[in-house]
Parts: C-alpha cells; sequence; structure tokens
C-alpha cells in the first residue's frame, strides 16, 4: 500500500540518504540504481546531463528515475505556495535511515513555516512607501538662503539697529513686518504638503457624518483610495487599448515549453492516476501485473500525453479572452488593498510631490511680500490678512496639483518651457510604472488565480473538460472493445469518466507550475514599459489624472479655508 510521505527536496540528500531512498522508494524499485550511483550526492544526480542518464541502466527505467527526481525537487522548491503538490511515495523511514528521516522531518518543518511566513506577512498587508515627509533636510540653495535670512536678521537687532530707529523702524516694526512673510512660507508650505498628503490618505474615512457616496463629512479619507475602483477601471483601459491585448501576450506561451516545465511533475501524476484507477477497479490483475509491464504502461501514457497538453494550451491560448477577465483582476488585486495602488501613484512620483512640497515654501515667500507691502498701505485694514490667507491658500494649492499635469504640451513662455511635472518624466515614469504594474499586479501568479477562480472559471473548466476527454476516447480507441469485454460497458465508462475527472481535479496546480516560464514569456514590465514611453503626452496624461481631477476642488477649497484662518489669526495678533 502505497502512503503519503512527507515533501522532500532531494537536492539536500547526502550520498548516503540517496541511497537510502533509493533501497525504499516503491518497495526498492530503484534499488538497482544504488551500485552505479556510489557516492552521488542528491544535487549531483538532478543535475546529471542527457549523456550521464543514459549511461545509466536499465535506460527506461532511468528516464523514470530522473523525473520522479525532478518532480519531487520542483515540488518541494514551490514552498512558498500553499496548494503545492504533495509527491506520494512509500518511503517509510526505518532505525537506520536516521539521518534521511531527519531531514524529511526539519525539510517539512521549514515548508510549514515558510507557509505561515507567507500568509502573516498577507494579514499584515502590503507596507506604505516613503512619502515625502514635511521636514527634511533643505537643499543647498534652501540652505543658503536660511543663512542669510538669519545673517541679516542679526545684523537689523545689532549693528543695523540704531540706523534702522533713525529712519523710524523699530525693533518692534521689525517684528511686526518680518513676520508676514514668515508665517506666508510656513503656512503654504505646510498646507500644500498638506493637500498632497490627503490626496493619498488616510486609506480608509477618518471621521464622521460621512456624506453617502463621497469621501468627505466631518472627516477625510484620501482621493487615491477613495477612487480606488474606478482607477483601476482606468488603467485597465489604458492597458487593453494603448499598452497591450490579452491575446498577444497570452501568446507568447509556447505549449511545447508549458509540457517541457510540467514533465518533471507529469511522470509522478501520469503514474498516480493509473495506480489509483488500477487499484480501484481490479487490484488484483494490477498486483500481478509484473513491475516491467507496469513500467511500460506509465511510460506509453507518458509518451502520449505531451501531445493532449500541447493541445490544451494551444486551444486555451487562442480563447484567453473568453476564460479570463482582466478587468476584474486588476480591479481586484487593486482593491484588496488600497495601499498597493497609493504605493503606485507615490513611488511614480516621489520626484513631482518632493518639488511641489518645496515649491510651497518659494510661493509663500513671494505672496508674503505682497502681503507686507498691502499692510504697509492699508495697516488699518483688518480684512487684509483674512483676504490675502484666502486669496494665497486657494491660489497655491491650486497652482501645486496643475504643475502636476499642465501644461500637457510643452509650451514656451520667455525662457522657459513649460511642462507638466509629471508628463516631463514620461520615460522614467514609465519604468516604475511598468515594473510595478507587472511586479504586484500582473503577475504570472495572479493571472494564473484570475483563469482559475475568475468569473470566467466555469468557461475555463468547460473548455479542459472537453479537451480531457477527448484525450482519453482517443488514448482508449484502440482497446475499447478488449475493455468493454473484459471490464463490462458500465465499468469501462466509469473508468474512463473517473480518469476525466482526476485530470481536471489536478488541472489547477498543474497550471501554477507554469508560474516562473509565464512571466518569462508573457514579458509583461518589458511590454509595459516600452508602450507608455511611445504614448503620447495626451495619452500618458489620462492614465492617472482624470480620476481625481473630480475632487481635486476640495483640496484647493481646503487651501483657502486654512489660508483664511491663518489670516484671521495674524490680524487679530499683529494689532495686539
Amino acid at each position: 500500500m502505497r502512503k503519503e510521505g512527507p515533501l522532500v527536496n532531494p537536492e539536500v540528500w547526502t550520498p548516503k540518504q540517496l541511497q537510502a531512498w533509493l533501497k525504499r522508494f516503491e518497495n526498492g524499485r530503484f534499488g538497482c540504481f544504488m551500485p552505479q550511483l556510489k557516492g552521488v550526492s542528491g544535487q549531483e544526480l538532478v543535475h546529471y546531463t542527457a549523456a550521464q542518464w543514459v549511461a545509466l541502466r536499465p535506460p527506461e527505467l532511468a528516464t523514470s528515475l530522473r523525473f520522479t527526481l525532478l518532480g519531487m525537487m520542483q515540488v518541494a522548491n514551490a514552498s512558498d505556495r500553499s496548494e503545492a503538490l504533495t509527491i506520494v511515495t512509500d518511503f517509510i523511514p526505518m532505525a537506520d535511515d536516521s539521518d534521511l528521516a531527519s531531514e524529511m522531518s526539519s525539510s517539512s518543518l521549514a515548508l510549514r513555516r515558510s507557509r505561515r511566513s507567507a500568509r502573516a506577512n498577507e494579514q499584515r498587508g502590503i507596507p506604505p512607501v516613503k512619502f515625502p515627509p514635511m521636514i527634511e533636510i533643505p537643499s543647498i540653495p534652501v540652505t543658503i538662503v536660511l543663512v542669510l535670512f538669519i545673517v541679516a536678521t542679526v545684523l537689523c537687532f545689532t549693528v543695523l539697529k540704531e540706523h534702522l530707529e533713525d529712519i523710524g523702524i523699530t525693533s518692534h516694526d521689525l517684528i511686526k513686518y518680518g513676520s508676514i512673510p514668515l508665517v506666508s512660507v510656513a503656512f503654504t508650505y505646510v498646507h500644500i504638503w498638506l493637500a498632497l498628503y490627503m490626496t493619498f490618505y488616510p486609506l480608509e474615512y477618518v471621521g464622521c457624518l460621512r456624506i453617502p457616496g463621497t469621501n468627505t463629512g466631518l472627516g477625510w479619507q484620501g482621493i487615491v483610495p477613495f477612487k480606488g475602483e474606478k482607477m483601476a477601471r482606468q488603467a485597465v483601459r489604458l492597458m487593453t487599448t494603448q499598452l497591450m491585448r490579452v491575446k498577444e501576450v497570452f501568446a507568447r506561451i509556447e505549449p511545447a515549453r508549458v509540457v517541457e516545465e510540467l514533465e518533471p511533475v507529469l511522470f509522478n501524476i501520469i503514474h498516480d492516476i493509473i495506480e489509483d484507477m488500477a487499484l480501484k477497479y481490479n487490484p488484483d490483475l494490477w498486483a500481478a501485473i509484473p513491475l516491467k509491464i507496469k513500467q511500460e504502461i506509465v511510460e506509453k501514457v507518458k509518451e502520449e500525453a505531451p501531445v493532449h497538453i500541447e493541445a490544451l494550451m494551444d486551444e486555451l491560448r487562442n480563447n484567453i479572452e473568453d476564460v479570463f477577465d482582466l478587468e476584474h483582476m486588476v480591479v481586484t488585486n487593486m482593491c484588496r488593498d488600497k495601499q498597493l495602488l497609493v504605493n503606485m501613484f507615490v513611488t511614480c512620483g516621489y520626484q513631482e510631490l518632493a518639488f511641489i512640497r518645496d515649491s510651497g515654501a518659494w510661493m509663500g515667500f513671494i505672496f508674503g511680500l505682497c502681503q507686507m507691502g498691502l499692510w504697509f498701505v492699508y495697516s488699518d485694514r483688518i480684512v487684509v490678512f483674512p483676504v490675502v490667507g484666502l486669496l494665497v491658500g486657494t491660489v497655491t494649492n491650486w497652482l501645486a496639483l496643475k504643475m502636476i499635469f499642465e501644461p500637457v504640451n510643452p509650451r514656451k513662455f520667455l525662457c522657459f518651457t513649460l511642462h507638466g511635472l509629471f508628463l516631463r518624466r514620461q520615460k522614467e515614469v514609465a519604468e516604475v510604472y511598468g515594473r510595478l504594474v507587472a511586479s504586484e499586479v500582473l503577475t504570472s501568479r495572479n493571472i494564473i488565480e484570475a483563469i482559475l477562480k475568475g468569473p470566467y472559471s466555469d468557461r475555463l473548466f468547460e473548455l479542459v473538460y472537453d479537451n480531457v476527454q477527448n484525450a482519453v476516447n482517443e488514448g482508449t480507441a484502440l482497446t475499447e472493445k478488449i475493455m468493454k469485454v473484459s471490464l463490462g460497458e458500465e465499468t469501462f465508462t466509469n473508468i474512463k469518466q473517473d480518469v476525466t475527472d482526476h485530470i481536471v481535479g489536478i488541472f489547477p496546480n498543474s497550471l501554477r507550475q507554469i508560474e516562473n516560464y509565464a512571466t518569462e514569456a508573457m514579458d509583461l514590465e518589458v511590454t509595459l514599459r516600452e508602450k507608455m514611453k511611445e504614448l503620447s503626452s495626451e495619452q500618458f496624461e489620462q492614465l492617472l489624472h482624470p480620476i481625481f481631477e473630480e475632487d481635486e476642488w476640495k483640496l484647493v477649497l481646503m487651501g483657502g479655508g486654512l489660508g483664511l484662518a491663518i489670516g484671521v489669526l495674524q490680524a487679530f495678533f499683529i494689532n495686539h
């Protein structure tokens, strides 16, 4: 009776452990290789060349050994998958095989730990990337300006104090008027940073009395996470109309390579199916059949399997749009963790966000000087500070948001070229966007899971079932009459149905085995990157801007409100 053993990676076996496995596996099926492989480790064996495998005798059994070991290695290396295939063996560790038993135990333990760690990471969610901080080490130009300002201030209150008093400017006047641009700089810098931050955070609504269908009330939710689903659908529309065609991408997957990737696991699957069917329907006959005949049966089926796998994969490629809903997959993955969408925006636009934050200080300084001039002229008008504060808060927030995407196309103004900050870095952004989408959203793992579990998965399994059923019928066509006579028509039909159901049942795990090859073949990062670089400025602007453009007015209004409040406080303190 075959017993389920622990998951083992042959690559880690010592020569002694390999010898013990050859002796015990399937009641010594590969025992004849023990003298030929004396002193060979598991790692050396799985990396044998084709010539070395051919040199082993008997060659037919050597082929079976090769694929058994490769299958065990491939499945063991898939330890990060919670649904990895389990190799079934007859190996039962004995007292004299303690080293191998220990290795099996530690390997299984490591696998379980890896899976627990992966699940824990999923539960913790995606960590946020760095957002431009409010306070950062200033650049050299800013440092020079600060030093000059401090020096000028010290001079005004020391060396130049008497000269200023001679012309009627007291120390009190210096503090009163000098504070105007300083407050303007600090306020504008902070509220622009706050506007940028509130574009992305908080991820969920914070506050109370939320207005239904909005991200506001007595609280706030970041525009990007609030608009996450709409942004994801917009991204899909851009991908499918401008960046890639789903059918073209899947056409890069070669059915022959899929067979090659599945080959190590294929042998074990075929072996298991044949033995399970034989033990279920005629165990006595199966027990009486010589081992060599059993092996020939397995090899015969294995020779025919690639043809049917290639046919299935070819049909799957040609009908991929019927079994794969790209929009559903992208929206599901982007909305599952809103931090993912925020990370994509912040990573792509970090330089622009930092530049606009810093520009806030310069805009505040310029508006502060204008405000100080107005105060000289209208020092008795208490409304100057609130009105100017309202204008400064509104205009600077509006300018900051406009600078990201406008002008869409480069425009000459005197000796300057005006172009949206985000748009002028199209090539660099394309690099980052392509990498992030390919590694976080359009991964081969996500695509495979979407094919298997998405809204069109029923169509997929109908297609798979029809193909497998045809393959089983073709495979049994030559022996159909004999089998019906010897087993009975009903039993023969049941066997074919069981085989079909078994193969369809293991199809999901088999498809997951091609994950690495699918990533390599589809090459989505390069596709997205190169296609994005080819977009016009108008098309590139449509990638991100239209979605949260609808809510920019809220941030502009917030800036105006804060400016008004600061202006009222400023007027009160200066006049008292």
